[in-house]
């Protein structure tokens, strides 16, 4: 085992990264009975500015289809806008220039849009979201649909009994957060979880594989998922009392909307302070926080830390 960490990935990308998992979920998504897990390519993009437009994961099947992956704890409205942006930096990335100006149609490989949901009880199995529900008036020149997929554990989804990867993921996550709403401490919450899923045969393998790594992975995951909470609550904290104060109404709203913003700024910047002392790369942090890199430099030379590129 190596004793650099890899960081840069979340439980979910490590899991499916492997070409035989991740063939086993395209053929449980796209209902087919693909065998050969060669017919998989994973897409990077290189360069730092494509590594800070980054994805969970995206692969092209043959020549065909090209498949972009999200993981999320919280649906995220954004999400068909992120994903044009990403599929139009791989195709990009992927076609020439000059056949841009060629008469022949370039052929495109066909793209499909998912979105997996762990931890939510409230949302239906099967959802979807689209890009044309943000344009400002209505229009049918351009749709972008995501398809969202509950996979929180309990949840009656349709790719469960195809993917046992996948529901396997899901047991772990869920068995984290059940940890932690009894009252365990995160860290141990985490850890006692990774020796139940061993012992019940949970992600055997992966867990064996990667023991010194998944603590990492799920301790960012659930950071994210803390500080986000937080956040909210004390923007509604400061925001009340900063209103109170004021005494009227438009003082109130000005509160709410001063500390909510200086909540979230303050919590996103001591993630931030978190993964550059672990020695993230700064393109990671900046995907990770969706923040610019040069404020990322900024806060590290503030703080006198290095950044690594």
């Amino acid at each position: 085992m190596a004793a650099k960490r890899n960081y840069k990935d979340s439980m979910f990308r490590a899991i499916f990264k492997d070409k035989k998992a991740l063939l086993s979920l395209y053929n449980a998504i796209r209902k087919t009975n693909i065998t050969d897990w060669r017919a998989i390519r994973l897409n990077s993009l290189k360069g730092v500015l494509f590594n800070i437009m980054r994805n969970d994961l995206s692969f092209t099947v043959g020549e065909e289809e090209i498949i972009l992956m999200e993981e999320q704890s919280t649906p995220n409205g954004n999400m068909p806008l992120r994903l044009f942006f990403y599929l139009a930096k791989l195709y990009q990335h992927s076609v020439a220039q000059e056949k841009l100006y060629r008469q022949a149609t370039t052929r495109l490989p066909a793209p499909h849009f998912y979105v997996f949901c762990v931890g939510r009880h409230d949302l239906p199995p099967v959802s979807e979201e689209r890009l044309s529900a943000a344009f400002a008036t209505p229009s049918s020149d351009l749709e972008l649909v995501v398809h969202i997929y509950n996979i929180t554990d309990g949840i009656d989804s349709p790719l469960f009994p195809a993917c046992p990867m996948l529901h396997q993921y899901s047991q772990f996550v869920s068995q984290v957060e059940a940890r932690i709403a009894s009252g365990r401490a995160r860290d141990a919450a985490i850890r006692d979880t990774i020796r139940y899923c061993m012992a019940n045969n949970i992600l055997y393998d992966f867990l064996k594989a990667h023991d010194s790594e998944v603590y990492d992975m799920v301790s960012m995951k659930f950071d994210m998922n803390t500080a986000l909470r937080v956040a909210k609550e004390e923007a509604r904290e400061a925001g009340w009392q900063e209103g109170k104060e004021q005494g009227m109404q438009q003082g109130m709203q000005q509160g709410i909307k001063k500390g909510r913003l200086q909540a979230a700024l303050e919590t996103k910047t001591s993630i931030i302070l978190k993964m550059l002392k672990k020695g993230m790369r700064l393109a990671d942090i900046a995907g990770i926080a969706e923040w610019p890199a040069a404020r990322i430099i900024e806060i590290a030379k503030k703080n006198n830390l290095p950044v690594t590129e």
